[in-house]
């Protein structure tokens, strides 16, 4: 394309762990070396209006839950998929999905927004890429040939609202494929004895990592299998740790231990299974298309629990495993006040099922194996801690407590003068009362203005964090207009459900009806008001 005329270009993401960000920087480096300025941009701070206006526009986006957009695109996806969206004959698009091919709607998020934009009459500029857990090299692949596409073409310099948040982060000789060698230099149980479950405090050393992190940051642990599990599995396939698999570089004991994703199998597991099994129920569940029965079956079960149903070779079964991921955890640390180490809250997980011990990957490797632990800075530029004034809202149950203690410990440090109110839940107060005695500290050094509990089996019927902001409505709403910001942490159930009860709150409160209700939500999203780290 040679045409007089300055095109614009809008690099739009949305991202979870951090990884799309990640892409759009690198892209709109790798553009501006080729003479393309380019700014990325949180597709909720775009408009379907600067479509309008544009000539080019790249998509880079994660999926969330079940197939849907992340957080962080929500409001412009629900512009763009509405039915007065304008027209975008002139537009000229291109998508890159991210996601993990083990759920079924892999990568829709950018299979939605693809077919939209084409529904709208925008043309592609090159076809989609959908990127599974190993994304770096097909990314990378993308961006040259996007912007080879893009080279002959004559850009202006982006238009860039100043009150924008543009991701910015430190490159590091530490990431996902070369994580650092950290030390485990503290573990404690935070549940008390009687407590039905176990959640412990790990600190692990930075060390000269030079890693540096802001409060609503992650990290990636990257951990190894438990060694039972392995013995379990090398023992079921009728070889020794030592086999020699060919094509492999080491051993199928450390395959299996360090570099293979033995947890939770995969559908390619599933189908070879599913082939050879004389098990008719598993057979008939495998075999279905009914997800729900299928997830319901499957859950707790690992890759040993489905070896035990089929008689399959070492070759078959290691071409349906998966590499071993990193998981990735909430720092619960701020670093002016533990500038050396991160610290995080893990719940360990531990189960029995059909006489066998079941532990989490990574959280059975923190509670009982780990020494040394390699991990990588995520960051989290979505979801951070306004000016210092600024009132601030968290509700964080459980394990969602990290980021917040993260928040308040760094609040203190900095002397901030913001009011901050925090709505935390478990299942009973007397022993699972996370990190209780630092949140009464804070309560009663005025750091945190309000501390709403809510211990869901200590009463009858059961109460949740969301029935204290109901409760609360009115004051609630009454920070809200003062310009609190919303924070959300903790598991995808609880998200939604707290998602929902804002609602209620502001329509209580605030006299709205539903459309109106949900407008001022949006508002608050797009203006980096309500911010969520569910997983």
């Amino acid at each position: 394309m040679s045409d007089t005329t300055a095109c614009e270009l809008i690099l739009g993401f949305a991202t979870e762990t951090g990884n799309s960000a990640m892409v759009a920087k690198k892209f709109a480096q790798a553009a501006r070396a080729a003479g393309i300025e380019v700014e990325p941009q949180y597709l909720n701070d775009l408009t379907v209006d600067s479509l309008v206006t544009a000539t080019h526009f790249l998509v880079i986006t994660a999926t969330y839950g079940d197939g849907e957009v992340p957080y962080d695109a929500e409001v412009f996806w629900e512009s763009l998929n509405s039915a007065d969206a304008a027209r975008l004959d002139h537009l000229t698009f291109a998508v890159l999905g991210l996601g993990d091919s083990f759920y079924p709607l892999f990568c829709n998020a950018g299979k939605m927004f693809d077919a939209r934009l084409q529904e709208l009459g925008a043309r592609r500029l090159a076809e989609r890429v959908d990127c599974d857990l190993e994304f770096e090299e097909p990314a990378e692949a993308w961006t040259t040939d996007v912007i080879k596409l893009l080279s002959e073409a004559t850009f202006a310099a982006p238009a860039m609202d100043s009150t924008q948040d543009v991701v910015e982060q430190q490159d590091s000789p530490w990431h996902r494929r070369n994580p650092f060698p950290g030390r485990l230099v503290g573990s404690r149980e935070l549940t008390a004895a009687g407590s039905d479950k176990c959640v412990r405090h790990y600190e692990i050393d930075l060390g000269d990592s030079g890693i540096s992190y802001q409060p609503g940051d992650s990290v990636g642990v990257h951990p190894t299998n438990d060694p039972a599990l392995v013995a379990a599995i090398l023992c079921r396939l009728g070889v020794g740790a030592d086999h020699v698999v060919p094509g492999r570089d080491e051993p199928l004991g450390v395959l299996l231990t360090d570099h293979l994703e033995i947890r939770t199998p995969t559908g390619a597991l599933q189908s070879l299974v599913a082939a050879r099994t004389r098990d008719i129920r598993a057979r008939a569940v495998l075999g279905s298309r009914d997800s729900a029965a299928l997830n319901e079956w499957l859950y707790g079960r690992d890759v040993l629990d489905l070896l035990e149903l089929a008689d399959v070779s070492v070759d078959e079964v290691l071409d349906t495993l998966r590499p071993l991921q990193h998981r990735d955890y909430s720092i619960a640390s701020s670093p002016l006040v533990d500038p050396g180490r991160v610290h995080l809250t893990v719940a360990t997980v531990h189960y029995r099922r059909d006489d066998r011990d079941h532990t989490g990957v990574a959280s059975g490797f923190l509670a009982d194996r780990a020494g040394t632990v390699r991990i990588h800075l995520a960051p989290n530029d979505s979801f951070r801690l306004p000016g210092p004034d600024v009132p601030i809202v968290m509700v964080g149950p459980g394990t969602g407590i990290a980021p917040f203690r993260a928040f308040l410990q760094e609040r203190q440090a900095t002397a901030a003068t913001g009011k901050s109110w925090l709505f935390f839940g478990d299942w009973h107060r007397a022993t699972d009362f996370l990190y209780g005695d630092e949140l009464t500290g804070f309560l009663e050094a005025g750091v945190l203005t309000r501390l709403n509990t809510a211990f869901s089996r200590d009463r009858s019927p059961k109460e949740y964090v969301q029935q204290h902001m109901l409760a609360h409505a009115a004051e609630l709403f009454t920070w809200l207009q003062e310009g609190a910001h919303f924070y959300v942490c903790g598991d995808e159930r609880m998200g939604r459900d707290v998602h929902r009860t804002l609602h209620e709150v502001v329509s209580i409160a605030g006299g709205l009806d539903e459309t109106g209700a949900h407008a001022y939500v949006n508002d608050l999203i797009t203006q980096h008001r309500y911010l969520r780290d569910v997983y």
